[in-house]
């Protein structure tokens, strides 16, 4: 329920002017750059606005993307350490061990790429800035709604965590309307793709 008048007096006016997107066709575009061609068609509407709505937005009165970006988020996780995994093992083992001469490892072709884990993490591949830039590369920043802290300092309102929460949100809005095998497949060839290159 909302108040006919805000209880908060403003000191500087300008800070609450804020305008987001409230085109379905600037967001159907936007979609279409980032997963592609008829990408407006993957999601119904619904699902589309709730995708790209933070929960600063209108106070998270008209629902929020939390819990569609923890679920993309998981499954960005489990691509990517997928992916590490099965890549080409680069680990070379301890250089000065003393005891290398009286005793021989186990070794399996199918744990060589679990030391590769060692080296990279999927929070190394799928970090805040190179998602941010991937939402700003594709048109997201322009569509996602959100309301700044300090419309002033767009860096310091916590622009990188709400833009990959952003994507992670339709990652997971992604498996909840067609499965995991389509999200994963969006994670691999959509984002893990442009963020490598």
């Amino acid at each position: 329920m909302k108040a006919p008048f805000s209880p908060h007096i403003t000191k500087d006016p300008s800070r609450s002017q804020w305008r987001v997107n409230e085109d379905p066709k600037k967001l159907d575009d936007a979609l279409n750059r980032f997963l592609g061609r008829d990408g407006e068609r993957i999601l119904p509407d619904e699902l589309k606005w709730l995708a790209v709505t933070h929960k600063s937005f209108d106070q998270g009165r008209r629902g929020f993307n939390d819990r569609l970006a923890f679920l993309g988020r998981q499954i960005c996780a489990l691509e990517c350490t997928q992916s590490i995994i099965t890549s080409a093992p680069n680990y070379t083992g301890p250089e000065n061990d003393p005891f290398a001469d009286r005793r021989q490892p186990f070794e399996d072709a199918a744990l060589l790429g679990v030391d590769n884990l060692s080296a990279r993490q999927p929070n190394d591949v799928f970090s805040l800035q190179k998602l941010a830039k991937l939402a700003l590369d594709t048109g997201l920043t322009e569509v996602v709604r959100w309301k700044p802290r300090m419309p002033e300092n767009i860096k310091g309102s916590g622009f990188d965590p709400i833009m990959s929460g952003a994507i992670y949100a339709i990652v997971g809005a992604i498996a909840l309307q067609h499965g995991g095998k389509m999200a994963s497949r969006i994670v691999r060839e959509r984002i893990m793709k442009r963020i490598r290159s």
